[in-house]
This record gives structure tokens, C-alpha cells and sequence, in this order.
């Protein structure tokens, strides 16, 4: 019997990154609570593939940036 609630392992998976996303911003949101980083969790919430690449954009910023610290 199929049930019309299942997901596909594709719609599985974007929901779970459409989360991680959500959670990433969220947190740096309620770290900083500033502009950007509402507009950003905005943005992570209508959008579900943001909060990933804006994770990804931190994480290569910060490693660039421990990069020429060093």
C-alpha cells in the first residue's frame, strides 16, 4: 500500500538540507541578532537550498581567513 505522505529519497533529502540550513541561520541569528543575519534566515526559510550555501560561504570565508592569519 503507498501512502500519499511517503517522500523519495530526493525529497528526503532536500528537506533535511532546507533544515540544516534553518538551523545554521537560526543559530548565528540569535548569536548576532543583526540585519543581515535576518535577512538571511528570511531567506533560508523561503528558500530551501540558502542556509546551505550560506553555510558554505561562512565555512570557506573562515578558513581563508585562518588561512592568512597563519
Amino acid at each position: 500500500m503507498d501512502s500519499s505522505f511517503a517522500l523519495d529519497p530526493l525529497e528526503a533529502s532536500i528537506l533535511l538540507l532546507w533544515g540544516a540550513g534553518l538551523i545554521y541561520a537560526g543559530c548565528r541569528y540569535a548569536q548576532g541578532r543583526s540585519v543581515p543575519l535576518l535577512v538571511a534566515l528570511m531567506a533560508a526559510l523561503c528558500i530551501p537550498g540558502f542556509g546551505v550555501c550560506y553555510a558554505a560561504v561562512q565555512l570557506i570565508q573562515s578558513a581563508a581567513n585562518r588561512n592568512k592569519q597563519v
